[in-house]
């Protein structure tokens, strides 16, 4: 492929990541903000988010298999998905009944997880056809997009209302949908290989992934859900803790805004950051960077402390984001890409399950203080798990 061509298709996955972080900054972000307003309390919304994470953890690694396996096109996926989230997002907006909005503002958060296996593999099917894709790049990509919706949806909540979330939701689906037409077909893990290559990679595919197998994989993976319990119990009810600092939702997309910005150079640079050290060490400094953050929103009583805090956010998501991906290629191989991915990718999903959850019972009945509380044992409890996937077994 000629560097015109390649260059193309590095753009066009670079918008497409970059539309889903916006999705999941809007979603994920501002869910409790807007159903608060919807007037579902934090109990309920705890248990939507949760119920949306749950469908979603079932979701992924079936279809994560089936693309492997070839008997689910990656695209066709995809662009049914976004169809159908652009049509949920118009329907939150415009509907009138606040069920009928929460049921499908979960429709849409499910949506958001579904995405992102699939999207993290696309770069090692280009890799498998030769093209270059830098996926540490892409992930920078979309922290600018990232930062910027969120700034942006701060400062219009403020001054449009909540129905502003919703609208966006569908913009962003629309967009995604119109980057997705232009993309290639990619029908299973091996449809970028040609011939006796791909035959075999499929047959090794079917197999399946036997993750007692790998045991510090397993770790690795009960540490990344641990420590995604913990950034998410603070991040889906993130109004309460600025409000309880004085702020409001523009503060709110300010702080959420650094946190990307602070990403970026780590995420351009991840692949000369990393050399030839393993990525599990960078998975591990990750977990370590979260449950710092977690300790210290505990003794955050100003805004500006708060946005001090979220610099952290290029050792915490930042490692994790670009490291992840390629701790799943160093351990499971291609053969296993998507399936891995897709239990990657569920590491985030159980995180927002049981941090949403958890974290909606305690702020119904405890408060912020006790949130906070439980989210820095929950990052502690990940540090252990992930220390242990990093020793030899």
């Amino acid at each position: 492929m000629n560097i015109r061509s390649e260059r193309a298709e590095n753009i066009k996955y670079f918008l497409l990541l970059g539309s889903h972080t916006m999705m999941m900054c809007t979603g994920f972000n501002f869910v409790t903000y807007y159903l608060l307003n919807a007037r579902i309390s934090d109990g309920k919304i705890g248990i939507l988010v949760a119920l949306s994470c749950l469908a979603a953890v079932v979701i992924q690694p079936v279809a994560g298999r089936a693309v492997d396996r070839g008997t689910l096109s990656g695209k066709s996926t995809l662009l049914a998905l976004a169809a159908v989230e652009i049509l949920a997002g118009l329907l939150v907006a415009f509907h009138p009944s606040s069920l009928v909005k929460a049921g499908l503002f979960g429709l849409l958060l499910c949506i958001t997880l579904v995405f992102q296996p699939i999207l993290n593999s696309f770069s090692f099917f280009y890799q498998n056809q030769g093209i270059s894709v830098n996926y540490g790049a892409a992930r920078g990509v979309g922290s600018i997009c990232y930062s910027g919706i969120s700034i942006l949806l701060g400062f219009l909540t403020v001054h449009l209302g909540t129905q502003v979330v919703p609208i966006t939701y569908a913009f962003l689906g629309a967009s995604f949908l119109a980057v997705m037409c232009f993309m290639p077909v990619l029908q299973g893990g091996n449809a970028l290989l040609q011939g006796e290559n791909a035959l075999q990679q499929e047959e090794t595919g079917k197999t399946g992934l036997k993750l007692s197998a790998y045991p510090a994989f397993v770790w690795m993976l009960a540490g990344l859900s641990l420590t995604m319990m913990c950034h998410n119990m603070i991040m889906t009810y993130f109004i309460h803790i600025i409000e309880r600092a004085g702020g409001d939702s523009s503060n709110m997309g300010i702080a959420n805004g650094i946190a990307a910005v602070v990403e970026i150079p780590v995420l351009f640079l991840y692949t000369k950051i990393k050399g030839k050290t393993p990525s599990r060490v960078f998975l591990t400094i990750s977990g370590a960077a979260f449950f710092t953050k977690a300790v210290l929103f505990i003794f955050a009583r100003s805004v500006w402390m708060i946005y001090g805090i979220q610099c952290l956010q290029c050792l915490a998501y930042g490692l994790m984001a670009a490291s992840r991906v390629y701790y799943v290629d160093e351990t499971v191989g291609k053969e296993h890409e998507t399936t891995g991915q897709a239990y990657m990718s569920a590491t985030e999903t159980i995180g927002i399950l049981l941090g949403s959850t958890l974290g909606g019972f305690l702020m119904q009945w405890s408060g912020t203080e006790t949130l906070l509380l439980a989210a820095a044992a929950m990052g502690f409890a990940g540090v252990a798990c992930m220390l242990n996937g990093v020793r030899p077994h």
